[in-house]
């Protein structure tokens, strides 16, 4: 009686667990593509990219990038090794499992972090998590993916600095940005300035940032 609860409870462990893979499988494949660039093949794939790709050179478990891209990790490590076999990352095995990185030796490698860079990168990030928020008269980036986005050479930045013009709160603010520094594995800094300050010419800093590229999105 005793091993026939113990056998029912572990086939209940087994079909649960094949159900929540079989449902995870399910929604990779219906996955639709992203309305940004449609060529990336799910939203999820272009989001990995994107955080592999872009910022700083790294190495990210898989677990890791499941939690940084809220998602289950069968979708993650399918998605992986779907773009390890196409050589646009590497995967190199270690004791605590496997770690990823990107595959700069790729020929694709600048072509495809250009185009994550106008899709999925800082730009499309900020705009949508700040632009929601209400008060917001103008949003730029400025600082190096100003830089990159005016097509100036120089390494991947550490961070992304945005500049907001409105009238808001600190508070709902920084929200906005730990959200947007969330999605993009970066720092975010943000700036808020009223629009009498915008205007204003005599503000050393603002005069500093409008004497480099600004992106406004």
């Amino acid at each position: 009686m005793h091993s026939n609860a113990i056998g029912s409870a572990a086939e209940f462990g087994r079909r649960a667990g094949e159900a929540h893979l079989a449902h995870a499988f399910l929604r990779d494949v219906r996955a639709r593509a992203p309305a940004r660039l449609p060529i990336f093949r799910s939203q999820l794939q272009g989001e990995l990219l994107a955080r592999l790709l872009l910022g700083p050179a790294r190495e990210v478990s898989m677990l890791d990038l499941a939690v940084m891209l809220r998602t289950d990790l069968a979708s993650v490590m399918r998605e992986v090794e779907r773009l390890a076999r196409a050589d646009l990352l590497t995967l190199r095995r270690t004791l605590a499992g496997r770690l990823v990185a990107r595959n700069t030796a790729s020929p694709l490698y600048e072509p495809l972090a250009r185009l994550l860079m106008l899709t999925f990168g800082p730009a499309a990030v900020i705009e949508e998590e700040f632009g929601r928020l209400r008060g917001v008269g103008e949003i730029y980036l400025f600082g190096a993916w100003a830089d990159r986005h005016a097509g100036r050479p120089g390494d991947q930045p550490a961070d992304v600095e945005v500049l907001v013009i409105g009238e808001l709160s600190p508070d709902i603010v920084h929200d906005a940005a730990q959200e947007a520094a969330a999605r993009l594995g970066l720092p975010v800094h943000p700036v808020v300035r009223a629009p009498s300050e915008w205007e204003d010419d005599t503000d050393p800093f603002l005069r500093e940032i409008r004497s480099g590229p600004l992106t406004r999105l």
